[in-house]
């Protein structure tokens, strides 16, 4: 006699779904988690990269940092970090923009100072940052190619009153002490010192346009405003380097910080107000902004 085939039953095959279903469950976040350190590590290398490029910069020019003017515009007789003004080189959610695709922005020496040091372009682009808007997706696009801003207190700027370049913008005046200082050489980070003073940031997709991003020094109690945010994809930290050459992914304690991104531009028209209560992130991102030595000036 013929036996019949052997068969699962329902039972038997739901029982094997569940399990898989369990097993599922429980990798995922391990593989999420992973993936976040495979993030952060490269986030980290990329950072260190550009602080290299910038020591050898620095090196070759008489101890002179990177030229990182207002809006990042060629001025005063130099080329400026990265090109990123109006129309040539800013990060913007329109698909018409070159300079979200454009890697000549980043590395052509003819149009940035550090052109002739980067070999990758990638060292720009933080790997967690994968956002493109809705009219730049099915363009080949993977992601824009920069997502890291230079701190205004470090490189020049046009030291010419109401010429391009110059440093703070008009809006931003009232944040900094008259004149805003900026350290145009390395051996004047002085307060605080290289090994606390920040110059590279991943910044908020919605924030990012030019190559320079504003903090204000005087905001070490919290109380203050963000004019740019920095960014918070590494699970709401942030990837940042500082001018010894170290880097870290920086862990945001303030939910006010960590905002989602919208796929609208918050740069220059909406400065996040924390005057009502204290925020611990903007209050530590003043302390490690590089600020004239000894300045004992107001607070607030």
């Amino acid at each position: 006699m013929k036996h019949p085939k052997a068969g699962f039953t329902l039972i038997e095959l739901l029982v094997v779904i569940a399990i898989i279903a369990i097993l599922a469950a429980l990798l995922l976040p391990a593989l999420a988690n992973t993936r976040q350190r495979a993030y952060a590590a490269s986030c980290m290398s990329n950072k260190k990269q550009l602080e290299l490029a910038c020591f050898m910069y620095t090196g070759e020019n008489n101890d002179a940092l990177p030229f990182n003017p207002d809006q990042s515009v060629a001025s005063a007789g130099a080329l400026p970090w990265v090109a990123g003004s109006k129309g040539m080189g800013q990060m913007t959610w329109n698909s018409s923009d070159l300079g979200n695709t454009n890697t000549a922005y980043l590395t052509d020496p003819t149009l940035t100072c550090m052109g002739s040091f980067i070999q990758q372009p990638k060292i720009y682009w933080c790997p967690a940052d994968h956002y493109l808007a809705p009219q730049q997706g099915g363009l080949g696009w993977d992601y824009r190619v920069r997502s890291i801003a230079m701190d205004a207190a470090v490189g020049g700027g046009n030291p010419v009153s109401g010429q391009p370049g110059y440093k703070p913008s008009l809006n931003l005046t009232y944040m900094f002490p008259s004149p805003m200082f900026y350290a145009t050489t390395a051996s004047q980070l002085m307060n605080p010192g290289p090994s606390d003073s920040w110059v590279f940031t991943d910044e908020h997709p919605d924030s990012i346009d030019d190559g320079i991003l504003y903090t204000s020094p005087l905001w070490i109690s919290g109380l203050g405003v963000f004019s740019e945010l920095p960014s918070s994809l590494h699970n709401r930290s942030d990837g940042i380097s500082f001018a010894d050459g170290h880097a870290e992914i920086h862990k945001w304690q303030d939910p006010r910080t960590c905002i989602p991104v919208m796929y609208k531009s918050t740069s220059g028209s909406t400065l996040l107000n924390m005057e009502s209560s204290a925020n611990v992130d903007l209050a530590w991102l003043a302390q490690h902004t590089p600020n004239w030595p000894g300045y004992n000036g107001p607070l607030y």
